[in-house]
C-alpha cells in the first residue's frame, strides 16, 4: 500500500489577526491623541479614550479583513 501526500491546508490564526489589529489601532489612536491638534472642548483623557477607543476597533475591523482575505487565497 502506497502512501500518497495529502495537501494540508493552512488557515490564519483569525484571534491574532484580531488582537494585532486592534493592539495597532489602539496605538495609533493615541499617537492621534496625543500628537494631534487639541480641542478645548474635550480634556485630555476623553480625547485619548474615545480616538483609543475608535481607531482600536477600526483595527479590529482591518485585521479581520486581512485574516479573511488571507483564507480565501489559501
Amino acid at each position: 500500500m502506497s502512501q500518497q501526500p495529502r495537501k494540508v491546508r493552512r488557515t490564519p490564526n483569525f484571534s491574532a489577526f484580531l488582537l494585532t489589529g486592534g493592539a495597532i489601532g489602539l496605538l495609533a489612536g493615541f499617537a492621534l491623541s496625543i500628537f494631534g491638534g487639541g480641542d478645548t472642548r474635550y480634556d485630555d483623557v476623553s480625547t485619548l479614550g474615545f480616538l483609543g477607543l475608535v481607531c482600536g476597533g477600526a483595527g479590529v475591523l482591518l485585521g479581520g479583513l486581512v485574516a479573511v482575505l488571507i483564507d480565501r487565497r489559501a
